[in-house]
């Protein structure tokens, strides 16, 4: 049982350190996050291929 858990804890890791580097290179979309039974199950990334500049 501690091994699902342990895999459940990687898994939140790494989503934190995605989201942390996406912020960093200033990401306009969003993020979908499906759970399953308590952990993460899937994540997909969203995100505007054309900018319009606000010029």
């Amino acid at each position: 049982m501690t091994k699902n858990r342990d895999k459940q804890i990687e898994k939140l890791e790494k989503l934190v350190e995605v989201m942390s580097t996406l912020v960093s290179q200033e990401f306009t979309g969003h993020l979908k996050i499906n759970f399953s039974q308590g952990g993460i199950g899937r994540v997909e990334k969203f995100e505007e291929i054309l900018k319009l500049s606000s010029n």
